[in-house]
């Protein structure tokens, strides 16, 4: 558990830097100072409650009337009161900084990774290290801090029980160390079931997205029973070990209750046997209850923490494994409003599997043309279109760009447009759904010309702000109209080469035909998958990967 907090320890100070979590340490060894000479004016207290007018402080050994007595612990507890409100506050912004850290280094590690390691994760892992476990992180740091003010606490404490009676002081401490004992086995069990806990987790995070990804599927099987069996069988297996986890926990923690009473009781009556007065024995008491009080929440925190500390392993599992997968940044972003490159692929073999479903590829794509890639489904036409993306470098052979052979593929991209196959808008304005990707400033002139090259500006024009509607409901446009202003955001790019992966797949035959005529006219290099035999007979050149001879 020790290398535990000093992981997170480590991970406070890299996100918030070493200043800040010195400054929330400096706070918590305070506001454990004060409890501690708090809990010692108790003696004071009890003394100007039975009659005195005159009273000795604790240690300081400090002779002050009642009125300045009852004054000193009133400005001792204020202090302590805003000591504590700083703690919690720097607490507060220690930990939400370093979930914030921890959660975005992942997600811009995925964002910025090889396109070979990003096709390879599942994407459920990546979401749930993100939201789930992350939450467990943030969990797990904010027990991580409050343990280290409740040691504090709790080492002032017994300081003043040491002080009131080194005898009875060192045997409460000693009773601390036996709870320490017999807690470290639930401990590491509690951190045992925390690494089950994530695995299963995973897997349950799994079968949903699994589910919802088939959700048409399992709707045409009419197999939503089935399903329902195997997610109920996934949450059933996460509840077994949460349960676990309370069985291992609950019952250490009722014993140590139990048996805080017997020894609060057992000290007082050896200090009573020692001659303590009222006072030292009502603070004592306190003091003998507030020890094992803390002590029993130490472990109770220290168990949910051994629990939710491995969900930090996940989530820097991916910010680790991005880093050693991160592109290569080329020194720019290539030439601005390029002319259309010709491009050539020599003898390229590509794949994502083996054997690989490219193989010593010869391809010319001229500078300017409209390239079909046609072909059954597993032939590799999204394999050839990530090579030329420059998403999936080859094997073997060489792409070519005018001549010239693509090594900085940040840099190609930037002459790039892409549409997928699949439509992707995000929550947002027409306009942000047209510019979060374009690289570059953009003017509404022109989002109207890429929306009018893409036969979707008349569709804008209906929309009730035009392009500053928010599309909070996708529904406002049919699928072909979806799709088509996806060509348009590609288009806002100003792209030197536009790849379209069966990007005319939701528009009717007219539509389709006005559309890719449109673009032809932009005089931009075109590259299109396709199993549409309207693009195939306006196409410049055919590429069939059915065919070996290419």
């Amino acid at each position: 558990m020790i290398a535990r907090a000093r992981t997170y320890w480590t991970a406070a100070v890299d996100a918030c830097g070493r200043g800040a979590v010195l400054r929330l340490e400096v706070l918590q060894v305070l506001a454990g100072l004060l409890e501690g000479a708090v809990l010692a004016l108790v003696i004071p207290l009890v003394e100007v409650l039975a009659g005195s007018d005159d009273v000795t402080i604790p240690w300081i050994g400090w002779h002050l009337p009642a009125v300045a007595a009852v004054g000193l612990l009133a400005g001792a507890v204020a202090l302590r009161a805003l000591v504590q409100w700083g703690a919690a506050v720097s607490a507060s912004d220690v930990r939400l900084r370093t979930t914030d850290s921890l959660r975005l280094s992942a997600l811009e590690g995925v964002l910025r990774a090889e396109w070979t390691y990003v096709a390879r994760q599942r994407r459920s892992d990546i979401v749930q290290a993100t939201t789930t476990e992350i939450e467990r992180v943030d969990s797990a740091i904010a027990l991580f801090l409050h343990m280290g003010v409740d040691v504090l606490v709790m080492v002032a404490t017994a300081l003043v029980g040491i002080a009131i009676s080194p005898l009875i002081g060192c045997l409460a401490s000693l009773s601390l160390l036996v709870v320490v004992v017999v807690g470290r086995r639930s401990v590491r069990r509690s951190t045992e079931l925390g690494i089950e806990w994530s695995e299963r987790n995973a897997l349950f995070g799994a079968t949903v997205t699994d589910s919802l990804s088939s959700l048409r599927l399992i709707r045409a099987h009419d197999a939503a029973d089935e399903w329902a069996r195997l997610l109920r069988g996934a949450a059933r297996e996460g509840r077994r070990v949460e349960r676990r986890y309370i069985e291992s926990t609950a019952g250490l923690q009722a014993a140590i209750g139990m048996l805080g009473v017997v020894v609060a009781l057992a000290l007082v009556l050896v200090g009573r046997a020692l001659g303590l007065s009222v006072a030292q024995l009502i603070t004592l008491a306190v003091v003998a209850t507030r020890l094992l009080t803390i002590a029993r929440s130490l472990l109770q925190q220290a168990q949910a923490f051994a629990h939710f500390s491995p969900s930090l392993d996940a989530v820097r599992r991916i910010s680790s494994e991005t880093r050693e997968h991160a592109e290569a940044r080329g020194a720019g972003a290539g030439p601005a409003d390029a002319p259309p490159p010709a491009i050539s692929l020599r003898a390229v073999t590509a794949g994502y599997a083996d054997p690989p479903v490219l193989r010593d590829l010869d391809l010319d794509v001229p500078a300017g043309a409209l390239v079909a890639v046609v072909g059954p489904s597993g032939a590799g036409k999204s394999t050839l279109l990530d090579v030329l993306l420059g998403l999936l470098p080859p094997s073997a052979g060489a792409v070519t760009a005018d001549g010239v052979e693509i090594a900085d593929r940040v840099a190609w991209r930037a002459r790039l447009g892409y549409v997928p196959q699949q439509t992707v808008l995000i929550p947002g304005t027409v306009r942000e759904n047209l510019t979060w990707s374009a690289g570059r400033p953009t003017t509404d002139e022109d989002l109207w010309e890429a929306l009018e090259a893409a036969c979707v500006a008349h569709v804008v024009r209906r929309l009730p702000d035009g392009l500053d509607t928010v599309l909070h409901d996708f529904t406002q446009l049919s699928g072909g109209e979806q799709q088509r202003l996806c060509i348009a955001r590609a288009l806002a790019r100003r792209p030197s080469v536009l790849v379209l992966d069966e990007a005319t797949s939701a528009l009717d035959r007219a539509t389709e035909r006005d559309v890719v005529l449109r673009l032809r006219r932009s005089g931009t290099t075109l590259v299109m998958a396709t199993h549409r035999e309207a693009v195939v007979g306006v196409s410049d050149h055919v590429v069939d990967l059915t065919r070996r001879d290419l």
